[in-house]
């Protein structure tokens, strides 16, 4: 492990993790990894398409700047997905599924020596940060998941990157190195049929309705059991992160509190715009909250909480 430079990024430390499924890794740590390693730590993990400054940005918002100043975030790079044009993944390179990715992960806490995380994914991240917590659920306090798929590729995925990487026009990603991720993703061993069995720590499923995986966060709803996981469909938004900061990073505490992290925190009121469907895996179907419900303590807990 090696932490030779410092990111041009605030507070961003680059720290290079080798990982025996992938060779060298980079991971940014915001924080002070030597006085918070042992307080609440988050690992993030970025979607096929993202580099590890969506979640740097998110983490960097007012919203976020009461939890950022009490946690020490590890942003993980995944392979070849650096921004600003790295180099080609070498053509003899095996881009790891995401099953070895989850598997592995576990090297960076240790390298780090950091003991227990609280997994942030996005999409395809969220799909690794969950095999990562249904392997080492010793070292996973819980896991909120955005736009997360538990089932093998329906086929659609790839469309959705073609636009997405129009939109952004690919200025800040190596598109064939996108596309090296993009294809390990696509080829997935689906999970859903397992996660009754090996998901031991709570989760909390976030998704935007405009979001096409909404539907697959349902189906990840309704498979497990009462009592682990608790899901968050936010009103006309896609990218959560971006168009629903100030609902993202609330829904974020409240259940890093009902893991006993952070207790005293005191919630940042979210706008009363918009609206917020909240369901308990152990409820028969879903409601939605208003925003005044939202700012009662008891139904936060009770709604986005696992029981």
């Amino acid at each position: 492990m090696s932490a030779d430079k410092k990111d041009p990024q605030d507070s961003l430390h680059h720290h290079v993790v080798t990982l025996d499924v992938c060779g060298p890794l980079s991971v940014f740590v915001q924080g002070d990894l030597d006085k918070q390693r042992d307080g609440p730590v988050f690992l993030t993990l970025h979607d096929v398409g993202h580099s590890y400054l969506a979640w740097v940005n998110f983490v960097n918002t007012p919203e976020m700047e009461a939890v950022r100043r009490r946690s020490l975030f590890l942003h993980v790079v995944l392979p070849g997905q650096e921004p600003g044009s790295p180099p080609d993944l070498p053509a003899s390179f095996n881009f790891p599924t995401m099953q070895n990715l989850g598997l592995n992960m576990v090297t960076v806490l240790d390298q780090l020596r950091v003991q227990q995380v609280v997994v942030l994914g996005e999409g395809a991240g969220a799909n690794i940060g969950t095999r990562f917590a249904m392997c080492h659920p010793a070292r996973c306090h819980g896991v909120v998941a955005i736009n997360c798929s538990a089932g093998s590729s329906m086929g659609r995925f790839l469309d959705r990157l073609k636009d997405r990487l129009k939109k952004y026009g690919g200025r800040e990603m190596n598109e064939k190195n996108v596309w090296r991720f993009a294809e390990a993703y696509k080829k997935r061993v689906e999970i859903l049929t397992q996660l009754n069995e090996k998901l031991r720590v709570d989760i909390l499923l976030i998704a935007g309705t405009k979001s096409k995986s909404v539907g697959e966060t349902e189906t990840m709803h309704r498979q497990l059991k009462p009592g682990i996981c608790s899901m968050i469909k936010i009103e006309d938004v896609y990218d959560v992160l971006k168009e629903a900061t100030a609902k993202t990073a609330e829904a974020i505490l409240l259940f890093c509190q009902g893991l006993s992290l952070m207790p005293t925190l005191q919630v940042k009121k979210i706008s009363r715009q918009g609206s917020t469907n909240s369901t308990g895996s152990n409820e028969g179907s879903s409601r939605k909250l208003s925003m005044e419900e939202l700012d009662a303590p008891n139904v936060r807990r009770l709604s986005l909480t696992a029981a």
